[in-house]
């Protein structure tokens, strides 16, 4: 599935062709108010704009739910688990033979926040992973004094990941190769335990290799790369990042004052 989205940010939109910079601070600044507002309709509406943007895309919508399924099915997990731990007033009962599960009005008007919360930033950090090739984003990052540690290892995770996908891939192929999905449930699960920690050992071994190697040429978490970023924002797209800003800030005024 990662591998579906490795070359997303060569298509052609109007957010494809806005200047890395401009998107990257754009999208994290959101995804910071997104979850800051307290007001559930103000973040409704982040959501709902970020998902207006996505048929502009051409991203097919098969790969897209996929790609958003997981985070959406924990946002869930979060919210119900909410409904059931916090609060004081219980609003509803779930009885299961002699054990009686109460659901709170706190908790369900905190998970519902936080659903609509964990969603939206969902939402907007994959619009901004789909429109914005990773090294735009990391080299933004650092034009904006994240420490360089920080940037180094997201880098070398984004590289790896996919070599670490198409291993676990290839030996997942391998096990079914060998009628492993005739088996049990309990044979599956232990056969996927032993390919996720194969894939973990093998991970660590391919990391103390690399930063060896990288120790070897020199690497130094305090040394300066040549910049990545050698032409100035177009005055365009200053404006349509200064656009955004204000509506965010508007959105943070909205959310304090009324």
């Amino acid at each position: 599935m990662l591998g579906d989205f490795k070359n997303i940010s060569e298509k052609n939109s109007l957010l494809h062709a806005l200047d890395g910079r401009v998107k990257t601070i754009v999208f994290l600044s959101a995804i910071i108010v997104a979850a800051c507002l307290t007001k559930w309709y103000l973040v409704v509406g982040i959501w709902i704009a970020s998902l207006a943007i996505f048929p502009s895309l051409h991203i097919p919508i098969g790969a897209l739910i996929k790609r958003l399924l997981m985070p959406f099915s924990i946002a869930w997990l979060v919210f119900l688990s909410l409904i059931f731990t916090n609060g004081t007033h219980a609003i509803f009962v779930i009885h299961i033979g002699k054990i009686y599960i109460p659901g709170y009005y706190e908790g369900l008007k905190l998970g519902f926040l936080i659903l609509l919360r964990i969603m939206t930033a969902v939402t907007i950090g994959s619009l901004l992973s789909f429109t914005t090739p990773m090294i735009e984003i990391l080299e933004t990052l650092r034009l904006c004094k994240v420490p360089n540690t920080i940037i180094d290892l997201a880098a070398m995770m984004y590289h790896y990941v996919f070599v670490l996908e198409e291993t676990a891939h290839s030996m997942h192929r391998a096990q079914v190769s060998r009628m492993s999905d005739n088996t049990s449930w309990f044979s599956r699960a232990k056969d996927a335990g032993n390919v996720a920690g194969h894939v973990l050992i093998k991970s660590l071994d391919r990391s103390v290799k690399i930063y060896n190697a990288m120790l070897s040429r020199g690497y130094d978490e305090n040394s300066t790369s040549s910049d990545f970023y050698v032409d100035a924002v177009p005055f365009s797209h200053i404006i349509y990042g200064v656009l955004c800003g204000i509506i965010l800030v508007v959105l943070v005024l909205i959310n304090i004052f009324i």
